[in-house]
């Protein structure tokens, strides 16, 4: 017996001075590139202690279990990213054995060891033995030691890379395009300008020698000639609608699978979370602007109704079209919600609203504070109507019973929501998730939510009708916006009442949401559009536009460019990018693209193309509307 021991011994100290000695070695070489390739997301070597780091994918480590325990043990696993949810099994370890798993490196990973076979442990369950917040790094490589003594070792084997790289190389190129194209622009126009002066001194040479008779009539009939000029557009909203439409691009194009670029899993705030409402809430700034015209050239409102309705039925037309993408045509389970459609419900609602309770004269108003607050004045029917549309979300949402579910839930369901040690995947969104099924059915909703890979959920629908309510009222403020706009004429007056609009609405959400991701009375949750989060986008809209106005219309430091022209098409922008997003040369595949550089690259590359085509378009006075 004591003859196995000591050879079991001899076999331990050898195999770790081997894997020393071949760290060591793998460290000087890593060394030696790891200056040069920081930025690349090179980890220096495709193979590390026999792990082929080749076969990971972006944002992904190895994870190795060595037990040294005289028994069999379970590992149990609970991102952080899981909001409220148990540890779950990844793999058995038997005793004396190694295992080895790979992770995702997004969020911190708790761990624990259990001799338990159970589906689910609680967050508060004592066991073998646990580790608490371990952060992985991409390409890195862990151990997880088991002693038998049954005490648990977190180390790192290899550091990972750097996996922000591509943002800084990426900050760079395009700054150095942007002052190489501002330094351009500037050389044309002082030479432009030189020119002009020397063609002006020309003329004026030219003009000593003309009758003086003759140069009064043709002054006289230039002036008699003259127009007006007509009233100049803001640049502005096409600027802050191009850099919606951009950004979205850019999002929906993968945006280098930084995690914190893409959409919240459910709760939270995140990059592809502002650029939809922020594309309702422009929406609704151009409605009064519109329904003025019309009204002023006494176009009946039956007529702009019917455009109105029009318009509308395009959109969702357009947008059920969009949803057979990739070859999903079956009629049974044919996804019938979308972005487009809710542009064209909120469109429609909000448009005839205000259709209705706008006259054809705005109302005038005598006393001080009646000038101040006219345009929130003109607009109270319609804050009466929409109110009462929030009103109805809300006791739908927080009293509505839905079965085998609390009245109430918010959640994402699945495993955050165990009821008797079961999963719970047909609760997801509560009243939201519910009323989708009754009237689209489960089937032509979304299949794919953010929340089924993380917390096992159900089909749900991030564009699902009682969403629909609160994005309506999400496009009324930006109505708000609009009228601000048209009623009050001074810069000062604009940009202080849409920076207290601003105010504002960040803090009724933040007190909504409590100033957290999970803990408040309705979280920020782009899934559910839950209120917290209309006013929580609206907030940095009205933000955004005010530094859109400052530095395009008022300063003219920026002419918007180039998000001002894509903004003139964005229509063209947003179904293009849909149609050619997995066809070349927008889309393509180099290698392994497993590092965020890669991918960041071949994202910015097809994003800067629809840049380009909506430069192209504007320089050719193209413009398409639906």
């Amino acid at each position: 017996m004591n003859h196995l021991v000591s050879k079991r011994k001899r076999d331990s100290l050898r195999h770790t001075r081997q894997e020393d000695l071949y760290k060591e070695e793998v460290s000087i070489s890593s060394k030696q590139t790891m200056m040069g390739s920081a930025f690349l997301e090179d980890p220096g070597v495709d193979e590390y202690l026999g792990f082929n780091l080749n076969a990971l994918k972006v944002d992904q480590a190895y994870l190795s279990i060595n037990s040294q325990a005289d028994h069999d043990v379970t590992l149990y696993t609970l991102s952080h990213a899981c909001y409220g949810c148990p540890f779950q099994p990844e793999m058995t370890v038997v005793s004396g054995g190694t295992a080895n798993t790979t992770l995702s490196t997004h969020h911190p990973w708790s761990f624990l060891l259990s001799t338990s076979t159970d589906s689910f442990l609680s967050p508060d369950t004592e066991e073998v033995c646990r580790v608490e917040g371990s952060r992985l790094g991409e390409f890195g490589v862990y151990q997880l030691n088991l002693t038998r003594q049954l005490q648990c070792h977190f180390h790192t084997l290899k550091d990972p890379v750097f996996e922000y790289g591509a943002i800084v190389i990426a900050f760079a190129v395009y700054a150095g395009v942007g002052l190489g194209a501002w330094a351009m622009l500037a050389l044309y126009k002082h030479l432009l300008k030189n020119y002009q002066r020397r063609r002006d001194s020309d003329t004026q040479v030219t003009a000593i020698h003309m009758d003086t008779s003759t140069n009064s009539v043709n002054i006289n009939q230039d002036n008699s000639t003259v127009k007006p000029s007509a009233k100049p557009r803001l640049r502005s909203l096409d600027t802050f609608r191009g850099i919606s439409i951009v950004v979205m691009i850019f999002v929906n194009y993968g945006a280098g699978k930084y995690w914190f670029l893409e959409h919240a899993t459910w709760n939270g705030l995140q990059v592809a979370d502002l650029v939809f409402p922020w594309f309702l809430w422009i929406m609704g700034v151009c409605i009064p602007m519109g329904l003025r015209s019309a009204l002023r050239k006494n176009i009946p409102k039956t007529t702009i109704f019917f455009r109105i309705f029009k318009r509308s039925i395009k959109l969702f037309l357009l947008g059920i079209i969009l949803n057979s993408l990739g070859g999903w045509i079956w009629l049974d389970r044919y996804r019938v919600p979308g972005v487009l459609q809710r542009f064209a419900i909120c469109y429609l609602v909000t448009a005839t609203v205000a259709l209705a309770f706008t006259p054809k004269e705005p109302p005038q108003y005598q006393s001080d504070v009646g000038i101040a607050m006219s345009d929130v004045l003109q607009l109270l029917p319609q804050w009466i109507f929409h109110l009462l549309l929030l009103a109805t979300h809300t006791l739908i949402t927080f009293l509505l019973p839905v079965p085998g579910c609390p009245t109430g839930y918010l959640g994402p369901g699945g495993v955050s929501l165990l009821q008797n040690g079961t999963s719970s995947p047909q609760c997801v969104g509560g009243a939201a998730g519910e009323v989708d099924r009754w009237i689209l059915t489960s089937s032509h909703l979304y299949q794919n939510p953010t929340a089924k890979a993380v917390y096992g959920s159900a089909a749900f629908d991030p564009e699902g009708v009682l969403g629909s309510l609160t994005s309506i009222f999400q496009v009324f403020l930006g109505l708000q916006a609009g009228l601000t706009l048209q009623v009050h004429t001074s810069h000062r007056g604009r940009l202080v009442r849409w920076m207290v609009w601003g105010l504002v609405l960040g803090a009724v959400g933040a007190a909504l949401c409590g100033a957290s991701q999970n803990d408040g009375a309705i979280p920020v949750n782009k899934n559910l559009w839950s209120l917290s989060y209309v006013m929580v986008t609206s907030c940095f809209a009205f933000i955004l536009l005010s530094v859109c106005y400052l530095l395009v219309d008022i300063w003219g430091g920026w002419s918007g460019a180039p998000f001002f022209q894509a903004g003139m098409n964005s229509i063209v922008l947003y179904v293009g990018h849909n149609v050619t997003g997995n066809l070349f040369p927008w889309n393509y595949s180099v290698g392994l693209m497993n590092t965020h550089l890669a991918l960041l690259v071949e994202c910015l590359w097809g994003t800067s193309l629809w840049v380009i085509i909506a430069l192209y378009l504007h320089y050719k006075k193209k413009f398409y509307t639906v």
